[in-house]
């Protein structure tokens, strides 16, 4: 159950950015989706004004 309703979906940057979340791959690779993920949520947020 999501807490927050974010304008965008965790699944579908890491399908963008060719990563496949889970155990088996780099925190760094799945860190990075979270970094695009508030990335495209402050753009979005800019884009409202």
């Amino acid at each position: 159950m999501a807490k927050y309703n974010l304008p965008v979906d965790k699944n579908q940057v890491a399908a963008q950015s060719g990563v496949t979340l889970g155990p088996d791959t780099t925190s760094r690779q799945n860190g990075s989706v979270g970094g695009e993920m508030v990335k495209q949520t402050f753009e979005s947020f800019g884009k409202k004004k």
